[in-house]
C-alpha cells in the first residue's frame, strides 16, 4: 500500500507536470490563474507541490492546456492512493485499538465491572466509522458535478458538440470510479442522478453530430440509472431526452412512447412542458394526429402559467420547465408537420426575438427554416424570402454540426419542390449538399463517441 512518502512524490511530479505542460504553452503562472479562474498563488504553489487543489483545478488545467485529461488522469490516480492508505491505517487502527479478544478465541468485551459484555469497544467502532466514512464521496464532490452538469447543459447549443463531448466524457469516466466506491444511500442516489444526466447529455450531443447508435445507448443507460436511482424527476427527463433522438431518427411511435411514459413517471414533474410539447406534439403531427397536436399544444401552453413570467430562454435539455419560446418554437414545428400555418408565423416570431437575444446558433436556425417552410405553405408563396431565411439560417450553423438544423433543411428543400429552379432555392440545395459531404467525410471519428 502507497505511504505518504509515495503520495507526497507523486503531487510534486504532477506539480512540476503542470509547470512544463504551462511553459510549453507559452503562459506564465499569471497567465494560466486567469484561464482556470484559479489564483496565481495556487498555480506556483501546485507546481512547487505546496500545495493540492481539488479535481476540478486539474480538469480546467487540462482544458486550457489541451493535454487530453494526462493532468486529472494523474491527479485521480494520486487520489486513489490516498485513499487506499487511509483505509489501510484505518483497518490498522482497528486492529491495534480493539479492545475485543480474536474472534476465535469465543470470548466478549467485558464490561465496567469486569463482566462480559455484548458490545464492541469504542475504538473498534470509531475505527470502522473511519474506515467507512475513508472511502465516501463527500457532499463537496457531488455538488462540484452537479454544478458542472448544469454548466454543460447551459453550454449546449453555445459550445460546439465536439468541444462538450470532450469536456463531458472524462467527468463520465469520473463518476464511473466514485459509483465503485461505497457512498450512503442518499449520495448514492445523487451520484447516478449525475450519471444519469452526463449519459443524457452524451447522447444528445451524439445526436447532434449524427451517430444514432451512440445517442440511442447513451440516453438507454440515462433513463436506467435514473430508474436505480429512483428518482422520477431524473426518469422523466432521461425520457424526454430518448423521446428527442427517437424522433429525429424517424421513430415517432418511440417517441410519442418515450413521452408519454416521461410524462406518467413524472407526474407534476417540470419536464412535463418539455414531454409534452417536444416529445407528444412533434411526433403526433408526424403520425397525423391533428386533434392530439392541437391538445398537447394547448395542455403545454396551459402548463406554463404554473410557473412564474420569465423572459429568459430555458435550455434545450433544461433541468427545469421549458420556457414560452422553445413552447412556441415547438408549437410551430408540430404545426407546420401538419401542413397548417395558422398562426405559426406569432410563434416563431415569438420564438425567434428570445433565440437571437439568447444567441443561439441551432434554434436561431430551427425557427427560420420553420419561417421559410411557412411562407412556401403561404397562399401566395415567397420563395425570395424563404431562400434567403434558409441561407441564413446554414450560414448561422456553418461552424456547427447540428442534425436537427440538416432534417429540417432538407424537409424545408422537399417542400420547395415546386420551386426547385429558383436561384435562391437552387443555393440553399448547393449549401446543405456541401454540409452533407463534409459531414460524410467525418464519419470515421463517431464511433469513438460511444
Amino acid at each position: 500500500m502507497a505511504d505518504s512518502d509515495e503520495i507526497r512524490t507523486a503531487r510534486r511530479a504532477l506539480g512540476r507536470r503542470l509547470a512544463e505542460l504551462r511553459a510549453a504553452g507559452n503562459l506564465t503562472q499569471h497567465d494560466l490563474a486567469g484561464l482556470v479562474r484559479y489564483g496565481r498563488s495556487t498555480v506556483a504553489n501546485t507546481e512547487t507541490g505546496y500545495q493540492h487543489p481539488d479535481r476540478a483545478f486539474w480538469v480546467h488545467c487540462d482544458r486550457v492546456l489541451q493535454t487530453d485529461g494526462v493532468l486529472v488522469g494523474e491527479y485521480d490516480r494520486i487520489a486513489e492512493l490516498d485513499r487506499q492508505r487511509r483505509h489501510s491505517a484505518a483497518i490498522q487502527a482497528a486492529r491495534s485499538t480493539s479492545v475485543l479478544v480474536a474472534p476465535d478465541a469465543g470470548h466478549e468485551v467485558p464490561d465496567a465491572n469486569g463482566s462480559a459484555a455484548p458490545w464492541e469497544g469504542e475504538d473498534s467502532i470509531n475505527a470502522r466509522r473511519l474506515a467507512l466514512k475513508s472511502s465516501l464521496d463527500d457532499n463537496v464532490r457531488l455538488a462540484y458535478l452537479e454544478a458542472e452538469v448544469r454548466q454543460a447543459i447551459d453550454d449546449n447549443e453555445r459550445l460546439t458538440p465536439v468541444i462538450l463531448i470532450a469536456r463531458m466524457r472524462p467527468l463520465r469516466s469520473y463518476v464511473d470510479q466514485l459509483m465503485a466506491g461505497r457512498q450512503h444511500p442518499p449520495q448514492r442516489a445523487r451520484l447516478y442522478a449525475v450519471a444519469a444526466h452526463l449519459s443524457g447529455l452524451l447522447g444528445a450531443l451524439a445526436l447532434d453530430l449524427g451517430a444514432f447508435g451512440a445517442a440511442h445507448a447513451y440516453a438507454a443507460e440515462a433513463f436506467d440509472l435514473a430508474e436505480a436511482a429512483e428518482q422520477s424527476d431524473a426518469q422523466a427527463w432521461a425520457r424526454a431526452t430518448q423521446s428527442l433522438i427517437a424522433f429525429y431518427a424517424g421513430n415517432y411511435q418511440d417517441a410519442l412512447a418515450y413521452a408519454q411514459d416521461g410524462l406518467r413517471r413524472g407526474g407534476t414533474s417540470r419536464h412535463r412542458i418539455r414531454l409534452t410539447i417536444n416529445g407528444q406534439a412533434r411526433a403526433l403531427a408526424r403520425l397525423g394526429d391533428r386533434y392530439g397536436v392541437d391538445r398537447a399544444v394547448d395542455h403545454a401552453f396551459t402548463m406554463l402559467s404554473d410557473y412564474p413570467p420569465n423572459s429568459s430562454v430555458s435550455a434545450s435539455l433544461a433541468l427545469g420547465p421549458y420556457c414560452p419560446a422553445r413552447t412556441a418554437a415547438n408549437a410551430a414545428t408540430a404545426y407546420l408537420a401538419l401542413g397548417r400555418t395558422a398562426g405559426v408565423t406569432d410563434h416563431l416570431t415569438t420564438a425567434i426575438n428570445a433565440f437571437d437575444t439568447a444567441g443561439l446558433a441551432g434554434p436561431r436556425a430551427l425557427c427560420r427554416l420553420d419561417l421559410a417552410t411557412a411562407h412556401l405553405h403561404a397562399d401566395n408563396p415567397d420563395p425570395e424570402e424563404a431562400g434567403a431565411l434558409a441561407e441564413e439560417a446554414l450560414d448561422l450553423t456553418a461552424d456547427q454540426r447540428f442534425e436537427s438544423v440538416h432534417q429540417r433543411a432538407r424537409q424545408f428543400l422537399a417542400t420547395a419542390q415546386p420551386f426547385a429552379r429558383h436561384p435562391r432555392l437552387r443555393h440553399v440545395a448547393d449549401l446543405l449538399a456541401d454540409r452533407a459531404q463534409v459531414a460524410a467525410s467525418g464519419q470515421a471519428a463517431l464511433p469513438s463517441l460511444s
